[in-house]
């Protein structure tokens, strides 16, 4: 009985933690849906801008902080070709001009490919600064207790182990 009823609050618990993806997700499908009746050639470009951030939806790699990185940059690479839409005038054949264009392109995936290397890179390049960081330290203490063994003789190794041994 008490199974159940942990059972019946970790779910409730869970369907609450959910209520706020729910709501961003409603509201993202009625804009999208607006905005494939009212500005579909927009839709469009967005669309296919935005294809790398669905595919890092659909991957999910438990990283929400690169997820929003990632639809963010990449957002951010499209509003400007969206912008260059509207100023050349909202029709499909304006549309496909832009998404047959290299340039517009790469304005549109650039922005997920720097979310990409912040994400993903940056933080392999920071571990291996810190990395080295601590060999050289480690490196320059160890030549510190050579200098010292040399000063002071072997008899101050064995009387370091001897106070390492006591403060355990």
């Amino acid at each position: 009985m008490a199974k159940n009823a942990d059972k019946a609050n970790k779910s409730a618990k869970a369907a609450g933690g959910n209520v706020g993806q729910n709501i961003a997700l409603f509201w993202v499908l009625i804009l999208s849906g607006l905005g494939i009746v009212f500005i579909p050639p927009t839709m469009l470009v967005l669309i296919a801008g935005m294809i790398p951030s669905f595919v890092a939806l659909l991957l999910n790699t438990d990283r929400s902080g690169s997820l929003a990185a990632m639809l963010a940059f990449n957002l951010a690479g499209v509003i400007p070709v969206i912008g260059i839409l509207w100023e050349r005038g909202q029709t499909f054949h304006e549309a496909f001009k832009i998404l047959s264009d290299v340039y517009m392109w790469l304005a549109m995936l650039g922005g997920a490919g720097v979310a990409l290397f912040l994400a993903w890179a940056v933080p392999v390049i920071v571990f291996s600064t810190y990395e080295l960081q601590a060999r050289a330290s480690l490196a320059k203490l160890n030549k510190q207790r050579t200098k010292l063994v040399e000063e002071w003789g072997g008899q101050f190794v064995s009387d370091m182990k001897e106070v390492s041994r006591r403060q355990r």
